[in-house]
């Protein structure tokens, strides 16, 4: 009990004392203080659409990546236009294609497949291997992926919009891609590059 008695009246003389030395905390304070963005967004950085890092970290197992992916336009775009899935889906679908579409020439899991010099219809070793790749490719702070917006830098060469497509511009090794998912649902996702 004595020491009980002791505690409580150190906690009681404290609170007078702390008073004198803590610095007020108000609004105007707290307002002035800059926190300066990082240069380049990465997974769980706060500035990109937390849905899409989650789902890059969780089923994708994709750290390494720049993103650009903010949360008002996922809304906005999630909002305004007629969609039958949301833009978490979309990204999922995105990157099944990426990774597992090697029968797409202009892919770049074709275009890996192809620098490795397998055939047109690859073996599991290759495939493995080429996804492998892919990956690292994915998990480089060099690459990048973009939720595109409208009217903005790197529109799609063949046309695509924003309006009829969920629409992800990719930098993968120094190369472009789009990935177009379709909001209705209709037709599959697709990525392509130009270069």
């Amino acid at each position: 009990m004595k020491i009980s008695a002791a505690i409580s009246a150190c906690l009681l003389c404290a609170g007078p004392a702390a008073a004198q030395w803590a610095p007020e905390v108000n609004f105007e304070k707290l307002a002035a203080v800059e926190i300066a963005a990082p240069s380049k967004a990465a997974p769980r950085d706060g500035i990109n659409y937390s849905g899409a890092e989650e789902l890059l970290i969780m089923e994708f197992d994709i750290t390494g990546i720049t993103l650009d992916v903010p949360e008002s336009e996922v809304i906005r775009q999630g909002s305004y236009y007629s969609n039958a899935f949301c833009f978490e889906h979309a990204l999922r679908l995105a990157l099944a294609d990426i990774l597992d579409n090697y029968k797409n020439p202009k892919g770049p899991l074709a275009r890996t497949l192809a620098q490795l010099g397998a055939s047109n219809t690859p073996s599991k070793s290759e495939l493995k291997t080429a996804r492998q790749k892919v990956m690292a490719q994915l998990n480089d702070r060099d690459s990048m992926i973009s939720l595109l917006r409208p009217y903005a830098a790197n529109q799609p060469a063949n046309g695509e919009t924003v309006e009829q497509n969920w629409i992800l511009f990719t930098r993968l090794a120094g190369r472009s891609y789009w990935t177009v998912i379709d909001r209705s649902g209709r037709n599959p996702a697709y990525t392509y590059s130009i270069d």
